[in-house]
């Protein structure tokens, strides 16, 4: 009870935030959006950004053929789509949707196990990808006179090596067929627990899965290029679709929607609503644009949050309506 409150408080005060700067800005915002949008443009946006998905989705096959045989990739891109949707619905840092993805791949016949290691290690993999870039991001704009943002910077930097850290002391625990979740829950005595004790194999089989894919560097260097290189057709569709509308394209203002977007899913506010447009409305006035400019920027963001998200949502919906109860 106490979750769903502070879930419902969140998204009140996101919605309340939203509609202030609507009511404010938003004419001129919308009017900005609705003056005659280049359709070649925006095609070339929803190709970009399906390219992403695919790519991304790409990557996460690459994890799991190293285990076990895959689903096809259109149904992999499927399962992405949906687990970014709940991703950015339910405030996790986008880690929100990973126990879908891993549920999903499951009930497509992939064993629990292997499923849990693939998302995990795909997750991870994508941390690394994004970090380079979370940081040149930070460190651009900081360049571009906005000086609040070195602590987030600091941060960011702090947290890239805290995971590298991490994932080196992970890839030796594996290594040495230490594991890390089973013995975890062995050392907190959680398996006193009926409905833990149940799932002790499937966590073991996690670990021994998570093993085999660290003893494929290889694989796991392929799939970390393919994180870079999505990240980069990121900056293709933010160039594509702010070009759509007629927005700022200068490498900046890219970089600034791009940094604002990531920033404001890490805060506890379903879909970042209100905190996605505050955020881009506060980054471009300090480069020098209006409130307005900044506000269409956000409202372009979140049409790209909402492309993404079709695909998954369509085939939840399809499948609720066809499965048996």
């Amino acid at each position: 009870m106490r979750t769903k409150l502070i879930f419902a408080v969140n998204l009140l005060i996101g919605a309340g935030l939203l509609a202030f700067v609507l009511w404010k800005y938003g004419a001129p915002a919308l009017g900005a959006l609705g003056a005659a949008p280049s359709a070649p443009l925006l095609a070339g946006f929803l190709a970009t950004a399906f390219a992403t998905l695919v790519g991304l989705s790409w990557r996460w096959g690459c994890v799991l053929s190293g285990l076990c045989g895959i689903p096809s990739l259109f149904h992999l891109t499927l399962y992405r789509s949906a687990a970014h949707c709940l991703a950015v619905l339910v405030p996790s840092g986008k880690l929100g949707g990973d126990p879908l993805r891993a549920w999903l791949a499951s009930r497509d016949g992939v064993e629990p196990g292997k499923a849990i290691a693939s998302v995990a290690i795909d997750r991870t993999l994508e941390l690394a990808s994004n970090a380079p870039f979370s940081i040149l991001f930070g460190f651009l704009l900081l360049q571009h006179g906005i000086p609040q943002l070195e602590r987030v910077l600091i941060t960011v930097s702090v947290g890239t090596l805290g995971l590298a850290v991490g994932i080196f002391v992970a890839v030796r625990r594996l290594r040495r067929g230490a594991g890390l979740v089973t013995p975890l829950v062995l050392s907190m005595r959680l398996d006193r627990f009926r409905l833990v004790d149940r799932q002790l194999d499937v966590m073991t089989d996690s670990d021994a899965s998570a093993a085999r894919l660290v003893e494929q560097p290889g694989r796991m260097f392929g799939a970390f290029v393919a994180g870079l290189g999505a990240n980069l057709l990121v900056i293709g569709e933010f160039f594509l679709l702010l070009s759509a509308f007629g927005l700022p394209t200068e490498p900046i203002a890219i970089v600034a929607a791009i940094f604002a977007t990531g920033a404001a899913h890490m805060l506890p506010i379903p879909a970042g609503i209100g905190v996605l447009e505050g955020a881009t409305m506060w980054l471009f006035q300090l480069l020098g644009y209006s409130s307005e400019v900044g506000l269409a920027v956000g409202l372009a963001a979140r049409l790209r949050e909402l492309i993404w998200m079709l695909p998954g949502v369509t085939y939840y919906l399809l499948h609720s309506l066809r499965a048996p109860r």
